[in-house]
């Protein structure tokens, strides 16, 4: 983004320089740049402050989620450790069960018009009657009625007394349900056969001690609905059942669609086996086309190819070829009997039997003479691609085969399936139709039922257990699903508030905006978070950014990295570099960092590329004595280097090594690693190659790579032969305190500060 004015105050004043000096333009051109300059750029500026808005936006998360991002292990601990703890307590507890069962009380029905009333009181609607249910409940939990019924219980579990007590019925629970003509009886205990018995004890001695008015009297067509009602639900049971086995054996759920499927997928198999078939004939005739070039088998090919190969094979047909010349120049010399020729033509036969013998280890003894002499004759490029391809065309016969029976057999099974569909489908008709006869039979009997059942209960009966106990599966208390929900909620509750109070404690810089108020300096660049390019402690190379000697490349590299926010975050760097020394025919900068492992050579070397990408002459000198860096990265040599020059041994111009996969880009290394380099560093000859390579003008940009400003003064002693420092602050890292005593040390040693470079940015 483009300096305003606070930031060019700001960065003036921290540099020593007076800001009216700055507008009117008399400051230094050798560092700053004037307006005019700043002016020239701005159609460019505005184009890359978009970039870094955008990445700026991309940082303005809520706090919440960046505290997440800092501190979710923390958080992520805390949240399992209070679940954990609370699950553990939770199955701890030993748990208690409830079951439940409901009386229908009610008075006989005299008219059909109470009958109605019924009705709309069971609907939940207003109940118009003179019944006390609250005197009702009281009577059903009094003493008198409970004591015999306890007294029944104890003998089967003796602890009852201490479970339900008469005075304020602990554990037993005898209410009204609203609005309704039910009284709804639970008990609560630790073992479920417990509370089944309890409750079964209890409402049979309401029914048997006379809390029902009379004797249930059922109907002889209740009986008859009754007795149909089991019959029918098990034909049904049993047609279900059918209609299942019969999906599953043949695999569909409705046969139209089935059949549909079918159709579907053999047309769609049927063309993907013509298409297999003709890919078969054209790979046999490519098959053919090549065997009658090569006239050898693929078995044969790979031998013949293995045997020319061979060097003990190669050395014989040398040994024969001299023999034979040199049996034709004793031949003219010698007749055929003479010692010389005999033994001549013994070395040669000796040497075709060897040669045969070497055939017949690639079992090419039996091979026509002619045919292998015509392969042997085809150049060995042309014959080992000939072979290639014999053998690929041999194996893609073989797998287009294979592929060509597989889908005759899902044809095979598709036709199949199709002539065993009408069968099918007749049958699976058959069925369903039964099934909704029976079904619609069973629906009618069991409105016969509950219309026969109520009429029953509103003629004959004042007390009716319409409900009967029944006891919950699950436990009524710990419910672990809510006690988990609690656990998961108060423990992430808790991990985000002691991870907020901690993130206030921590000191590291985070953002952007905390980074600015540090040290009031301007952010030159802003580089994001790319695992590819952050690999300064790893021995890999960086990813190549696109460079005017890899045009094979450039189309494709190009249009990739162009949409990358790191190659665009250092073209905004090195153009922030190139503004602030416009009229600088060589410039050089020393980019350095607090504390170690910020990303400060990976940095380097970027901006290098970058700045080598778009024409300008490069050189990258590696000062860090103790742990170089940016040989590894660039993977050259460090036989010799910055310590050689500085000890004499070699001039600086025969140090510099020119990486051939980046073009404009020149690199001197450090050579010997040392642990004390002040010596060197303060000594005459740093401060004379330093003036020598400015004065070369051979290069465009000088960037020197010094180790951190926290440990060493390298890099201010550097800097001081330059035209200015670059600190990087790795975010998530770097303290503010560390930031600010490096910050306050080069103030007081009055080094130039170009500015920040905020790294690894997510």
């Amino acid at each position: 983004m483009l300096p305003e004015r606070s930031d060019i105050s700001s960065f003036s004043q921290s540099n020593n320089y007076d800001e009216n000096s700055f507008v009117s333009g008399e400051i230094n051109q050798d560092f700053v740049p004037s307006l005019s300059a700043l002016e020239s750029n701005l159609e460019k500026k505005i184009e890359q402050s978009l970039i870094e808005n955008n990445i700026e936006n991309n940082s303005n998360t809520p706090y919440l989620l960046e505290l997440f991002k800092r501190r979710w292990a923390f958080i992520l601990g805390a949240t399992l450790g209070i679940t954990t703890g609370v699950i553990w307590w939770t199955f701890q507890q030993s748990p208690i069960y409830q079951g439940k069962f409901m009386l229908l009380v009610e008075k006989p029905m005299e008219s059909q018009a109470q009958q109605n009333q019924l009705a709309t009181g069971l609907d939940g609607a207003n109940t118009n009657t003179n019944i006390d249910y609250s005197t009702e409940v009281q009577i059903l939990g009094s003493a008198s009625v409970l004591s015999p019924i306890l007294k029944e219980i104890s003998n089967r579990y003796p602890d009852i007394y201490e479970d339900i007590n008469l005075q304020n019925l602990e554990n037993l629970d005898i209410k009204q349900l609203d609005k309704t003509k039910l009284i709804e009886v639970s008990f609560r205990d630790e073992d479920p056969e417990k509370i089944a018995f309890v409750l079964d004890t209890i409402a049979s001695e309401y029914l048997e001690n006379g809390l029902n008015s009379g004797e249930q009297n059922i109907g002889e067509g209740l009986k008859f609905v009754r007795s149909q009602i089991p019959i029918l639900e098990k034909n049904i049971d049993n047609l279900q059942t059918k209609i299942e086995k019969l999906r599953t054996d043949h695999k569909f759920i409705d046969p139209q669609i089935q059949a549909t499927e079918l159709t579907q997928q053999l047309v769609a198999t049927e063309k993907e086996f013509f298409a297999t078939q003709i890919q078969i004939q054209e790979a046999e005739s490519a098959y053919n086309n090549i065997q009658q070039h090569l006239k050898l088998s693929p078995e044969e090919a790979i031998a013949l190819s293995y045997l020319t190969e061979s060097p003990r094979y190669q050395n014989l047909l040398k040994q024969l070829q001299e023999i034979e010349i040199e049996l034709a120049k004793q031949s003219a010399v010698f007749t055929d009997l003479s010692p010389q020729i005999i033994t001549l033509k013994d070395k040669k036969n000796n040497i075709l039997n060897l040669i045969e013998q070497e055939k017949a280890r690639y079992s090419l003894e039996n091979q026509n003479p002619n045919n292998l002499q015509e392969a042997i004759a085809i150049p060995s490029k042309m014959r080992d691609k000939l072979t290639q391809d014999l053998i690929a065309k041999r194996d893609e016969i073989k797998v287009l085969n294979s592929k060509k029976d597989s889908l005759q057999k899902v044809l095979d099974n598709l036709n199949q399936r199709i002539a065993n569909l009408p069968a099918i489908t007749r049958e699976y008709n058959n069925l369903q139709r039964e099934l909704n006869t029976s079904t619609e039979s069973l629906k009618r009997f069991l409105e016969t039922r509950e219309k026969l059942e109520l009429d029953n209960v509103q003629n004959n009966l004042n007390w009716q257990i319409i409900s009967p106990p029944q006891v919950g599966e699950s436990p009524v208390y710990p419910v672990p699903l809510y006690n988990l929900l609690f656990g998961l909620f108060g423990g992430l509750t808790f991990g985000t508030v002691v991870a907020s109070i901690i993130d206030k404690c921590d000191r590291s810089i985070y953002d952007v905006k905390k980074l600015k108020t540090v040290t009031q300096l301007p952010i030159l660049a802003e580089i994001p978070f790319d695992k590819n390019i952050n690999l300064t402690t790893k021995k890999q190379n960086i990813p190549d950014f696109f460079t005017s000697n890899s045009p094979q490349k450039e189309s494709s590299e190009k249009d990739k990295l162009s949409l990358s926010s790191s190659l665009e975050s250092f073209r905004n760097l090195y153009t922030n570099v190139s503004l602030l020394t416009p009229n600088l025919p060589s410039k050089s900068v020393v980019i350095s960092s607090s504390i170690p492992r910020e990303g400060k050579s990976t940095i380097s070397l970027n901006l290098a590329k970058v700045a080598a990408s778009m024409g300008q002459k490069v050189l990258l000198v590696d000062t860090d004595f103790r742990l170089p860096q940016l040989h590894i990265l660039v993977n050259v040599e460090n036989n010799q280097g910055l310590t050689h020059i500085l000890t004499g041994k070699i001039p600086w111009q025969n140090a510099i090594q020119s990486p051939s996969q980046w073009h404009n880009l020149s690199i001197i290394t450090v050579g010997e690693v040392l642990s004390d380099p002040s010596s060197l560093l303060y000594g005459q000859a740093m401060s004379t190659m330093m003036q020598q390579i400015q004065a070369s003008q051979q290069f465009d940009l000088i960037i020197y790579d010094s180790p951190s400003l926290l440990s060493f003064s390298d890099g201010k002693i550097i800097a001081s032969q330059t035209n200015g420092l670059i600190l990087v602050v790795k975010v998530g890292s770097t303290k503010d305190y560390e930031l600010r005593h490096v910050y306050e040390q080069l103030r007081v040693t009055n080094t130039r500060i170009l500015g920040l470079i905020s790294n690894e940015i997510r």
